[in-house]
C-alpha cells in the first residue's frame, strides 16, 4: 500500500467579492507519496499559489478535504502545522522581522516551534553556513537583499525538521549561483533524508531537474499529472523547427512575419536574442519540408542554421496549459506564440 504525505479531494477554493467571484483552485485532487518531489506548474494567477495556502491551513477551502502526514487540514490544523515547513518566496522576506538579526529571527522562530535551544542553535549555525548566510547572520533583515531574505525564510522553514515542505517559488529572486546551492539542497532533502516537497515554480529548467513529478494547473484545474519526460511524450507530435539568424533588433519583426507567412508553419513558439544571433523556434507540419521551405524564405538573411529540434520542457508546458502569450509576458519573458489564421 502506498504512502502518501498528501493527499487532497476536490480541494476549491473560491475568492468573493461585491458583484463576482472567482474560482481559484477547482476541485483539485493530488497524491504526493512520501520521500517525493513533486512540482506544481502554472502561470501567475493558475491557482498555486491559493493550494498551497490551503494545506498549509492559512486559507480554509469552500469545498473539499486536504490531509497532510495523515492529518486534515480543516480538523486538524494545529497537527498539519507541526509536520510541515511552509515559505513563499515571492513575499520578499514579509514573514520576517526586519529590526532583528537574521540571526535573532530564527532563534525567536525555533523558539515558537519549541526546538530545544541547543538543538535549535547547531540546526541554525549548519544551515546559515551551508547557505552562505553566516557572515551575515547578525546583521539586520532590513539590510539583507532579497535573495538573502529568501534563504532565510528556508532556514525557517527547516527549524524544526519537517518531514513535509511546501515551498511557493523558493528560488524566486536568486542570483544563479544561489539558486544552484539551494536546488541542491533541496534535492539532498528528498534523496539523503526521505523528506516531502511540494515546490512550486515558474522555471522549466528547475523543474526537470529536481521533480520526480509534474502536476500542471491553469485556471484552478490540473490539466495533467506526470514525470517530465511524460509531458514531452504527451506533445511528441510536436514538431519543431529551430532556426538561428544574424540579425539586429530592427530585422527581427520581418523575419518572423517570413516565417508566419508560410503555409507548414503553425505558430512561432518563441525567439531570443545573444550575442546578435536570434533563435527562432517554430512548431511545423512536417520537419522536412519546413525546412528547406524556411531557408528559401530567409534567403536574404545570414541563416547559422536550421535543424529539427525536441520540444523543450517549458513549449510542452505551454502546449498543454493553453497559456496565453499576454499571460508570458506579464512573467517578463521575450516570447511569442502566433497561431496562424
Amino acid at each position: 500500500m502506498v504512502d502518501y504525505a498528501i493527499v487532497s479531494e476536490n480541494l476549491t477554493k473560491i475568492y468573493r467579492g461585491r458583484g463576482f467571484s472567482i474560482t481559484a483552485v477547482d476541485h483539485v485532487n493530488i497524491k504526493i507519496k512520501r520521500g517525493e518531489f513533486f512540482g506544481l506548474l502554472g502561470p501567475n494567477g493558475a491557482g498555486k499559489t491559493t493550494f498551497t495556502k490551503m494545506l498549509a491551513t492559512l486559507l480554509i477551502p469552500d469545498e473539499g478535504e486536504a490531509w497532510v502526514d495523515g492529518f486534515s487540514i480543516l480538523k486538524e490544523p494545529v497537527e498539519v502545522r507541526k509536520r510541515i515547513g511552509w515559505m513563499m518566496g515571492e513575499t520578499g522576506g514579509r514573514a520576517l522581522y526586519w529590526r532583528l538579526s537574521g540571526y535573532d529571527n530564527l532563534v525567536f522562530f525555533a523558539m515558537l516551534q519549541n526546538v530545544p535551544r541547543d538543538v535549535a542553535e547547531k540546526r541554525i549555525r549548519t544551515l546559515l553556513k551551508f547557505l552562505e548566510l553566516e557572515d551575515a547572520a547578525d546583521k539586520l533583515v532590513l539590510e539583507y537583499s532579497t535573495g538573502m531574505r529568501i534563504k532565510l525564510m528556508l532556514i525557517r522553514a527547516m527549524l524544526h525538521n519537517p518531514d513535509i515542505l511546501i515551498l511557493d517559488e523558493p528560488t524566486l529572486g536568486l542570483d544563479v549561483e544561489s539558486a544552484i546551492k539551494v536546488r541542491t539542497f533541496l534535492r539532498r532533502l528528498v534523496d539523503e533524508l526521505g523528506k516531502t516537497i511540494l515546490f512550486t515554480s515558474h522555471n522549466m529548467y528547475e523543474v526537470e531537474q529536481l521533480c520526480d513529478r509534474i502536476a500542471i494547473i491553469n485556471k484552478g484545474k490540473i490539466l495533467f499529472e506526470g514525470t517530465p519526460r511524460a509531458i514531452r511524450e504527451k506533445v511528441e507530435k510536436l514538431k519543431v523547427v529551430e532556426v538561428s539568424v544574424i540579425s539586429d533588433d530592427s530585422g527581427i519583426n520581418e523575419i518572423l512575419k517570413r516565417i508566419e507567412s508560410l503555409p507548414i508553419v503553425k505558430e512561432v513558439l518563441n525567439y531570443e536574442k545573444a550575442k546578435g544571433v536570434y533563435k527562432v523556434r517554430v512548431s511545423v507540419e512536417d520537419h522536412y519540408t519546413a525546412i528547406p521551405e524556411i531557408a528559401n524564405a530567409l534567403r536574404n538573411y545570414k541563416v547559422e542554421s536550421i535543424s529539427r529540434s525536441l520540444p523543450t520542457l517549458e513549449e510542452a508546458f505551454l502546449k498543454i496549459a493553453g497559456v496565453r502569450i499576454e499571460e508570458v509576458e506579464r512573467r517578463g519573458r521575450r516570447m511569442r506564440r502566433v497561431p496562424l489564421e
